[in-house]
C-alpha cells in the first residue's frame, strides 16, 4: 500500500487508508474515480462513499472498522426476498405469465399513508397508519408493473392492472386504457390478453366520431381523435376515440371479421346475381342469437342455445338485405322481414302434376334429392337415412339402379340437417316446381322429398327461391360435399 501512495505522492490518513483497503479488497475492478471518492471518506463510512464500494467478501468488510455498520444499512435497502416472491407470484397469477419470465427491475423504501397502501377504494376501510414497505417496479421484457407492499409482503397491490408498454403510433396510455378494457368485458378477457396492433391519429367528422346513431343528436364540429386496432382471442377489432379517450366507440362494420363479409356477400351476389363488386356492406352488428339466429316463428321451437354472430346489412342496387350470420359464417340466412327486396327476382311456381311425384320416402329415410339433365342428361339419387348413412347411386331411364356408393355423416351433422327441416317447414311447399326461365338449356332439375313433402327446381334459380327452400339447399349441400 505504502508503494502505491508514494508512486502517486499523495499523503494518506489512518481513516483514507481505510476506505482505500476497503475499496480494493471488495472491488478490485474499481476506476480512478471511485477510488477519488474513496480518498476523501470519513473513518466512520458515509452514506455517500458506502454506496461507491462494492461489498463481494462480506468477512472482510465486518473486520473494519465500520464495515458492519456499512453493511447493514447495505442489507437494509435490499428487497427481502419474502416480499419479491409475493409480488412476482400475484403478477404471474393475474396475468399468465411465467414466474421464471419475470424481474424485478427496481425496488424502493416507501412509507404509505393507509392500510391500503394509499390504494384503497370507495368500498374500502382503511386503517389510518403509516405503513412502512416497498414500491416495487416488475418487467417481463417489454411491459412494465409496478407494485406497492408492506415490509413483509402480506399486503401487494399494483399501483395499475394496465402494464405500461410502447404503445404503436405513441398512442397515449389514457386512450389504450378504456380501448382495452372495452374490448376485455365484451370478450370476457382480461386486458393483458388484448393486444393493440395499430393505432392512428384521425380527425372524425362530428361528436359521434362518424359513426351513425339512431335517435342521438351528435355535434357538428369535427374531433381531433385517434383509430386503435386491437386483436384478442383470434378477433381483430376496430376502435375510434378522441384524443383523451373519454370516448370510445367500437366501429363494427369495420371489425366484421372478413370469413363472415365474404359469405355473406357471396350469399347477396347469388340472390341478387349482382357481382360482388356490385355489393357494399352497409352495416355490421354483434349479436346474439338463439338455435334458429333469431329467425324463428311461432311455429318452430328454436333451440334455448347462445350463439355468437353477426347481422349484416348490405346495399344490393336498389335493394337492401339483411343477413344473420353465425361467428364462423357456415349458417347465413337472409332475414326477409327486415329486408327491402323487390319483385324483380321472384318465381312464381307451378304445381307438380301427380303423375310426375317420385314415390313416397320409407320410414327409415329422412330425406332425397333425385336430379337430373344437365349435359350428360344422367339422373342420380342420393338419400340420407334416419341413422346418418346415405348412399348414391346412378337410375337409368327404366328405373334401374347402379351400384350404391355408400357414405356416413357423423350424429352432429344429422342433427344439424334435422334442425334445418323442422325449420324450413316444406309442407308450404309441397308439390310445388320453380322453373327455368324460357330459353334456358343445360340446366338441372333436383327434387327434394322430405316428410313433409316434396318440391322441385331448377339449379339456375336456386338463389331466387323462397328463403326456407335455400336454407334446406344450403345445409344438404354441406352435408354431400364434406
Amino acid at each position: 500500500m505504502k508503494r502505491i501512495f508514494q508512486n502517486h505522492s499523495i499523503p494518506v490518513t489512518r481513516s483514507q487508508t481505510l476506505a482505500v483497503m476497503l475499496t480494493g479488497i471488495l472491488s478490485l475492478g474499481a476506476s480512478m474515480t471511485l477510488l477519488q471518492a474513496a480518498f476523501t471518506a470519513p473513518a466512520a463510512l458515509s452514506e455517500s462513499s458506502a454506496k461507491l464500494v462494492k461489498v463481494k467478501d462480506v468477512s472482510v468488510a465486518q473486520s473494519l472498522p465500520g464495515g458492519e455498520a456499512f453493511l447493514k444499512q447495505q442489507q437494509s435497502d435490499r428487497l427481502p426476498p419474502r416480499v419479491a416472491n409475493a409480488v412476482l407470484v400475484d403478477l404471474s397469477r393475474q396475468t399468465g405469465i411465467n414466474v421464471q419470465k419475470l424481474s424485478i427491475k427496481e425496488s424502493s423504501r416507501q412509507k404509505w399513508t393507509d392500510g391500503c397502501l394509499g390504494l384503497g377504494t370507495a368500498a374500502e376501510i382503511c386503517a389510518a397508519v403509516i405503513v412502512p414497505g416497498w414500491r416495487v417496479v416488475v418487467t417481463d421484457g417489454s411491459k412494465t408493473w409496478v407494485y406497492r407492499t408492506d415490509n413483509t409482503g402480506t399486503t401487494v397491490r399494483q399501483e395499475n392492472s394496465n402494464p405500461v408498454t410502447n404503445l404503436p403510433g405513441n398512442l397515449p396510455q389514457s386512450v389504450a386504457t378504456p380501448v382495452k378494457q372495452d374490448a376485455a368485458k365484451r370478450l370476457n378477457l382480461t386486458t393483458d390478453q388484448v393486444r393493440i396492433v395499430q393505432a392512428d391519429k384521425k380527425t372524425w367528422s362530428d361528436g359521434c366520431l362518424g359513426l351513425y346513431e339512431p335517435n342521438i343528436l351528435c355535434s357538428q364540429a369535427t374531433v381531433e381523435g385517434w383509430q386503435v386496432i386491437v386483436e384478442a382471442n383470434q378477433q381483430r377489432w376496430v376502435y375510434r376515440t378522441n384524443s383523451s379517450g373519454s370516448i370510445v366507440k367500437l366501429d363494427q362494420t369495420a371489425s366484421l371479421p372478413n370469413p363472415v363479409k365474404d359469405a355473406v356477400l357471396q350469399r347477396a351476389s347469388r340472390q341478387t346475381r349482382l357481382a360482388v363488386s356490385q355489393l357494399r356492406v352497409l352495416k355490421a352488428e354483434q349479436k346474439n342469437w338463439d338455435g334458429c339466429l333469431g329467425l324463428g316463428d311461432r311455429n318452430v321451437a328454436c333451440p334455448r342455445i347462445l350463439i355468437r354472430g353477426w347481422q349484416v346489412t348490405v346495399e344490393a342496387g336498389q335493394q337492401i338485405l339483411v343477413y344473420h350470420a353465425n361467428e364462423n359464417a357456415t349458417t347465413v340466412r337472409l332475414n326477409r322481414a327486415a329486408s327491402q327486396i323487390g319483385n324483380a327476382n321472384t318465381i312464381n311456381p307451378t304445381k307438380i302434376p301427380t303423375s310426375e311425384l317420385p314415390p313416397s320416402l320409407g320410414k327409415d329415410v329422412l330425406f332425397r334429392t333425385i336430379s337430373s339433365g344437365g349435359i350428360t342428361g344422367r339422373t342420380y339419387q342420393t338419400i340420407l337415412f334416419n341413422d346418418g348413412r346415405m348412399i348414391r347411386q346412378q337410375v337409368s331411364s327404366n328405373g334401374a339402379t347402379s351400384a350404391e356408393q355408400k357414405y356416413q355423416i357423423s350424429r352432429r351433422e344429422l342433427q344439424q340437417f334435422q334442425q334445418i327441416l323442422n325449420q324450413a317447414q316444406l309442407a308450404k311447399f309441397n308439390q310445388l316446381s320453380y322453373p327455368a326461365s324460357q330459353g334456358a338449356a343445360d340446366y338441372i332439375t333436383v327434387t327434394i322429398s322430405s316428410k313433409q313433402g316434396t318440391t322441385r327446381y331448377v339449379d339456375m334459380v336456386q338463389d331466387r327461391l323462397p328463403e326456407p327452400l335455400q336454407e334446406v339447399i344450403q345445409g344438404w349441400n354441406q352435408i354431400i360435399r364434406a
